[in-house]
């Protein structure tokens, strides 16, 4: 759950500020718009791509996170199954221990009745 927590505050951040890819699409408006000998106006072409690109990044990001999220629930799940099912194998272990004690006794029992004859 912190990972989705993290990869949410880092989407809410990537939108409030330019990202990467908007930020170097920016850089490339301007260079186009200064060699056509054009004002920069802002949200060229590249820049709303690169834009369209880091939100596209961050609900990658975002997934992947949930995704991981999922297989660690998974694995606690696994280990929490495995664990009742060895506590049921050592309350089994134990009852038969406790059947095979009480068996001995009998046949100790057994043995001595033979031997008093």
């Amino acid at each position: 759950m912190r990972m989705t927590t993290l990869g949410l505050v880092a989407t809410v951040a990537l939108v409030s500020c330019s990202g990467p890819k908007q930020k170097a699409g920016e850089q490339r408006d301007k260079a186009e718009a200064a060699a056509s000998g054009v004002p920069y106006v802002g949200q060229g072409p590249s820049e709303r791509a690169g834009k369209a690109q880091d939100k596209i990044d961050a609900a990658q990001a975002d997934a992947a996170d949930a995704q991981a999220d999922a297989l660690i629930a998974q694995g606690k799940q696994i280990r929490a199954t495995a664990d009742a099912q060895a506590d049921r194998l050592e309350q089994r272990a134990k009852d038969i221990r406790a059947s095979a004690r009480k068996q001995a006794e009998q046949l100790k029992d057994q043995a001595k009745v033979v031997k008093g004859q």
